[in-house]
Formats: structure tokens, C-alpha cells, sequence
């Protein structure tokens, strides 16, 4: 596989290009990806859609994170390419007007299992309220399910280690609590 991914600063200038893998090994190269998280109301509570990333991905295998994630391609949009992920990913069908980007912020984590590799990102954190057909592709994900907050909140603090690290810096975040929560 060459696949490219769009290097970045923190303040998201381009820098260049380099092989998706080069840019997860040892401590990385910082790169734009996207996180999409769909949820939906029921009964007055807010659920959130997960999905517990498959054994065959390099990084972070079988923790639960957001609905889906991506590094960006050369020429990719945010919005355009959170559709095509989702549909990719989740067999979710999705319109861009349903989703809306709210943030970005930077990180950088060591897979402690997945020895070597890492995420060095300058991730953006799109959402959308949703509720319809998922028919997961295994090279992706290994399950899915559908968690209400309060829930999501007592679980990660009980059980930590398998959720990704960005989805629970994304989850702790006060821009994400305030728009969607």
C-alpha cells in the first residue's frame, strides 16, 4: 500500500506528503485525520455510535473509539471525506448537511501493544445526529454498538484501556460535551 497523508503543523499548514505508514512509525510525523461521531437522542439521553477498531489495523487494534476516523489524502475535503469514510467503514449512508466540523486539536500517543507505532495528528472532530442502517466492513471494524453518555462516562473511567486515547481526549473535551451533550 502507498498511500499518502497530508504532513501538517499544529496551526495546519501543509508541509508535504509522506507514506501512511512512515508517518505512524516511532514517533511519527504529524498529519491531518478526521474523527466522526454520530449520535442520536432516545428517551431524552444522548447515545453516541462506536466502533471497536479491527485486529487487522496497525495501530490501536480492538479498542472502541468514534464512529469512524481517517488520515486525509492529498486533495481530500473534511466534509466530503467524513461521508465516504463513514460509508467505507460503517456502511453508513450519510448527507454532507448532516454532519458539522467542531474542532481541531493536535495529539501525539505511543501504542504501547502495536510496538513502533504511534498517531501524531492534527485531528479534526466532525459530528452528526443520526440514526440508521450500519452494515460494518471486518477490515475496519470488529463490532459496533451504540452507548448513552452517562454510560460511556462510567465505562471509560471502570475500563480505560480499551477505548483509543483520542476518542477519550475527545469525549473529555468541553467543546464536544457543550455541542453535542
Amino acid at each position: 500500500m502507498n498511500r499518502q497523508v497530508v504532513l501538517v503543523d499544529v496551526h495546519d499548514r501543509e508541509l508535504g506528503t509522506a507514506d501512511i505508514y512512515e508517518a505512524h512509525k516511532g514517533e511519527g510525523l504529524k498529519h491531518r485525520a478526521l474523527s466522526v461521531i454520530l449520535y442520536r437522542k432516545v428517551n431524552g439521553k444522548t447515545e453516541l455510535l462506536h466502533q471497536q477498531r479491527a485486529e487487522a489495523k496497525p495501530v490501536f487494534k480492538l479498542l472502541w473509539s468514534n464512529t469512524c476516523c481517517t488520515n486525509l489524502r492529498p486533495g481530500d475535503e473534511y466534509l466530503p471525506r467524513a461521508v465516504s469514510r463513514l460509508e467505507e467503514e460503517m456502511g453508513i449512508k450519510i448527507e454532507q448537511k448532516k454532519l458539522r466540523i467542531l474542532y481541531k486539536f493536535s495529539y501525539e500517543v505511543t501504542d504501547e501493544v502495536s510496538v513502533g507505532w504511534c498517531e501524531n495528528e492534527l485531528d479534526t472532530v466532525i459530528v452528526g445526529e443520526w440514526d440508521g442502517e450500519i452494515k460494518v466492513n471486518p477490515e475496519e471494524a470488529a463490532d459496533y454498538k451504540w452507548i448513552e453518555w452517562e454510560e460511556l462516562q462510567n465505562d471509560i473511567k471502570v475500563n480505560p484501556g480499551i477505548y483509543s486515547p483520542w476518542h477519550k481526549m475527545i469525549i473529555y473535551d468541553p467543546r464536544f460535551v457543550e455541542e453535542v451533550i
